[in-house]
C-alpha cells in the first residue's frame, strides 16, 4: 500500500512541475503579447493625432481659400 501511495505521489509531483513549467512559459508569452498590444495601442494613438494634425491643416486651408473669395 505505501508502494502505491509513494507511485502516486512520485506521478502528481510530476505532473505538478510540469504544470509549473507550463505556466511559466505561458505567463511570458503573455506578457510578450501584452507588450506588443500596449505598443500597438501606442502606435494607433499616435497614428490617429497625426491625421487629426492633417484634418486640422485641411480645414485651414479650407478656411482660408473660402476666405479669399
Amino acid at each position: 500500500m505505501l508502494v502505491g501511495w509513494g507511485v502516486a505521489w512520485a506521478n502528481q509531483n510530476a505532473r505538478i512541475s510540469t504544470n509549473r513549467t507550463n505556466i511559466d512559459a505561458l505567463s511570458k508569452q503573455v506578457g510578450t503579447v501584452s507588450s506588443q498590444a500596449t505598443e500597438a495601442d501606442k502606435a494607433i494613438v499616435r497614428m490617429e493625432t497625426k491625421i487629426e494634425y492633417i484634418i486640422k491643416g485641411i480645414d485651414e486651408i479650407k478656411a482660408e481659400v473660402k476666405a479669399k473669395k
